[in-house]
């Protein structure tokens, strides 16, 4: 039996969860940050209308606001955000108990299986409705046979949208991608594998393992298996995870 994998991924997870409880700024551009007095304060979220100013996670506040002089700059509630994701895992653990948390605002399921004969699309609908109508926030969900290509198909199409790459479409679908789209790939490896020529996951899979081995030891056989679909990590049963902090 085909494993049936799905990753769930909020949508601008912290800044809509402020905007739910702000209704007075929920028509603007909204970021969470640190405190806007200090210039070293950096973007932790925005929401959709911030980023189509280009506001990106992780720049200066200051920076930010060069972009966007109205942006919404409000402080982090992190036990606000710890209790919709709570309230969001009890939502997966009602499909499976292989729920296996990627911070607070992911989590891949693995639905393989399931009892009432649901096949991920279905069960990956109701879960995004669910969060929608439940939660008041949305999220983007991948459908996939593998962790790797799971996780990718939930930041291929957002905000709230559904993806699914199987073994028939992936190279249409996850090959012209950047190589840094794909798990664990970081600025670092990005920039070493443009060294060798190779930009896209179809280059990385397309590259001869032997070639990726010599060049990055065993860790280009883990890029040659993501790159190829061929990741065959399990989905952890919820009860194996660390408590959430």
């Amino acid at each position: 039996m085909e494993r049936v994998i799905l990753h769930s991924d909020f949508n601008s997870f912290y800044a809509s969860v402020e905007c739910l409880y702000r209704p007075e700024i929920r028509e603007k551009p909204v970021a969470v940050g640190g405190d806007v007095e200090q210039r070293h304060g950096i973007i932790l979220a925005k929401n959709q209308i911030a980023k189509r100013y280009h506001v990106k996670t992780g720049e200066a506040l200051w920076q930010a606001k060069q972009k966007c002089p109205d942006l919404v700059i409000v402080p982090p509630n992190y036990e606000l955000y710890l209790r919709f994701s709570r309230l969001a895992r009890k939502i997966y653990l009602d499909y499976t108990d292989q729920v296996e948390p990627f911070g607070l605002d992911e989590a891949w399921l693995d639905v393989t299986g399931d009892p009432r004969g649901r096949d991920g699309m279905a069960i990956a609908e109701e879960i995004r409705s669910r969060i929608k109508f439940e939660l008041g926030i949305t999220a983007s969900i991948g459908i996939s046979y593998n962790k790797i290509f799971a996780k990718l198909g939930s930041n291929y199409q957002k905000p709230d949208a559904i993806t699914r790459i199987s073994k028939d479409n992936f190279r249409e679908i996850a090959w012209p991608l950047p190589a840094s789209d794909l798990l664990y790939v970081g600025r670092a490896t990005k920039q070493q594998l443009e060294r060798y020529g190779i930009h896209t996951i179809g280059d990385l899979a397309n590259t001869p393992e032997r070639a990726l081995r010599s060049w990055f030891g065993k860790w280009g056989t883990v890029l040659y298996s993501f790159a190829n679909g061929l990741d065959r990590s399990p989905v952890e049963r919820y009860d194996n995870q660390p408590t959430i902090k």
